[in-house]
């Protein structure tokens, strides 16, 4: 059996200045004003309200009702049934509140959760405008959960394991005054079928032991395990709870760089933010998915969660298409100590005790371009102490700041943003002697359609990878970024960074990416007529993986290269229909474009 769940998240009357509607979860009410030029999104108090009521067969089974939130940023007041509820701090993560006593069992009851996305120092990231938004609303979903006395403490759930048997270490919760609880864990390979089944033991351990070598999660193959947990009293189940996971085996070495199951991985990443216009940060389930398989699909096998914890539903996905995972508390230019590292601290342990079961997650991130001794050394220990098995990092784009700032040999893995020059050195300023480029090749400017900063995109993170890539003891990079972003910072409104555009449109980087790291043949042309004094210009810009390639204009071959293309044409000549052609034997893979469109690509 599964835990009851009251779905919260349909039919919200939702008020903003004066402004009423009604909505549905999750929201965000900046979805709509943000990513346009001059225009700042609305920062402020949003009000939400329902009613409902508890199911009878529901409510006569008795235990705990738990009201629980997905991630959102900003502080908030709750009201149910007239009785204000401790103040939340969403902290990208959630909450969970016992609300048990204040429930009618018959009748409506009345919910009403004031929320605020103003800055505030002690909300982490901490800083009034960091170089992405601070999107207010409901962000994630609502609900109401029935516990049992006896329930599992789901964020006490880890799972550990050897090649042919698999630990869990659990915690359960108080209980109540009857018969003793007795706690049942079963293991569900790939396919769904029963691998081993274990009686927890009084401390809150299981063992189990599936008599085979467990399979692997790889990144070409991401096989998922499942732990079942089931609490039995009198011989009925009164509590489920299941944590996915997978077998790997992850270390960081000097002078390789990510080891994964015994063998090398060369990480190829970028710096993901969990936005889009039209939604704000209140993406559906199926857009995470997207965009998992977006950075897949332009042969990168890496994400950097920046700057802030992101939905599960993303991580489910990076489990389940084989995507390593950089994730990282809420911080930009902001590490500090006092009441802002407690706020770390607390989300930092919230992020790993529910996200730890995750095999892709392979680093938790502290910071972001600030440093501060006390904080790592804090924030390093709680690392220790709740997830051993993985390493920390935080991302430094001044060295001489860190060494003045002695912040040196506090972490595990270095993060270096745009410092390339400084890569050999920093190795050896943390324990595992690695690093990795958590930024690189940033354009600002590349706006999709201006082929022009398009093509400037493509040879920066062209450059700065080849520079990477002389370097094999650097673990791998993450580029800036996924997408284009909306920002405040500086009064900038947009980025127009993105490997593909604020819509997931991809640009010509995406392709030239695709191009080097991807499986599949790749043949991409996009082109621009100008006018000039010797009249019309037509520029070329020009993508192909295959052993020869051609380009022909309104029929006529004007181009033909042997190898891998990267480059741009400019010819004084125009026509209607250009058409790009790799041929590998008798494989024939083409792109065609006609002329005068050329920017609606």
């Amino acid at each position: 059996m599964n835990r009851d769940r009251i779905d919260l998240n349909q039919g919200w009357l939702f008020q903003q200045r004066k402004q009423r509607e009604t909505v549905d979860l999750p929201h965000c009410w900046n979805r709509d004003d943000t990513f346009t030029e001059g225009v700042a999104y609305y920062r402020g108090q949003g009000v939400y309200a329902r009613t409902f009521s508890l199911p009878a067969d529901i409510s006569e089974k008795g235990g705990q009702w738990i009201l629980c939130s997905g991630g959102f940023y900003g502080r908030g007041r709750i009201k149910l049934n007239g009785a204000l509820l401790p103040r939340v701090d969403g902290q990208f993560i959630g909450f969970e509140i016992d609300v048990t006593s204040l429930l009618n069992s018959s009748g409506d009851n009345r919910i009403r959760i004031e929320l605020s996305n103003r800055h505030h120092p002690h909300v982490l990231p901490g800083i009034k405008d960091p170089d992405f938004l601070l999107h207010g609303g409901l962000t994630g979903e609502v609900w109401l959960e029935r516990r049992s006395l006896n329930a599992l403490v789901d964020a006490s759930v880890a799972v550990s394991w050897s090649d042919e048997t698999v630990s869990v270490d659990y915690a359960l919760a108080s209980g109540d005054d009857g018969a003793p609880a007795r706690v049942v864990w079963k293991l569900e390979g790939p396919e769904g079928a029963c691998l081993a089944e274990a009686e927890g033991q009084p401390e809150g351990h299981a063992r189990l032991n599936p008599g085979e070598v467990l399979a692997r999660w790889t990144l070409d193959q991401p096989r998922m395990h499942e732990v079942i947990g089931q609490v039995f009293v009198d011989g009925i189940c009164v509590d489920e709870v299941r944590k996915r996971f997978g077998v790997r085996e992850l270390e960081w070495r000097r002078g390789e760089g990510l080891v994964l199951n015994g063998a090398r991985v060369e990480i190829r990443g970028c710096n993901r933010h969990e936005s889009m216009p039209g939604h704000g940060s209140a993406l559906p389930t199926e857009w995470h998915r997207k965009d998992a398989e977006t950075i897949k699909a332009m042969g990168l096998n890496a994400v950097r969660l920046a700057h802030y914890p992101q939905s599960p539903a993303f991580l489910d996905a990076c489990d389940e298409l084989g995507i390593l995972v950089y994730a990282e508390i809420a911080t930009w230019k902001s590490v500090t100590t006092g009441r802002w590292l407690d706020a770390a601290e607390r989300q930092l342990r919230a992020m790993i005790l529910r996200d730890r079961h995750h095999p892709s997650i392979i680093l938790w991130g502290l910071g972001n371009e600030s440093r501060s001794r006390v904080a790592y050394e804090r924030l390093g220990r709680v690392v220790r102490e709740l997830d051993p098995s993985r390493r920390t990092t935080y991302a430094e784009n001044h060295l001489y700041r860190a060494k003045r700032e002695r912040a040196l040999n506090l972490i595990d893995v270095w993060g270096c943003n745009y410092e390339l020059d400084v890569l050999d050195e920093v190795q050896d300023y943390c324990s595992t002697g690695t690093a990795i480029v958590s930024e690189c090749s940033n354009s600002p400017h590349a706006e999709r359609g201006n082929l022009r900063m398009e093509w400037d995109q493509v040879m920066r993170v062209s450059g700065d990878l080849d520079a990477i890539a002389e370097r094999p003891a650097v673990a791998g990079f993450f580029i800036w970024s996924f997408q284009d972003y909306a920002t405040l910072r500086k009064k900038r409104y947009k980025r127009c960074c993105g490997l593909v555009d604020a819509w997931r449109i991809p640009k010509l980087a995406f392709w030239m990416l695709k191009a080097r790291f991807g499986q599949e043949p790749v043949v991409k042309i996009a082109a621009e007529c100008t006018d000039g004094p010797s009249g019309p210009t037509l520029t070329i810009y020009w993508i192909s993986t295959e052993p020869v390639s051609q380009l022909h204009l309104d029929g006529r071959l004007i181009a033909e290269r042997t190898g891998p293309v990267l480059e741009t044409l400019d010819l004084q000549d125009s026509g209607d229909e250009l058409v790009a052609i790799g041929m590998t034997g008798e494989r024939h893979t083409e792109d065609r474009l006609t002329l005068g469109a050329q920017n609606d690509q």
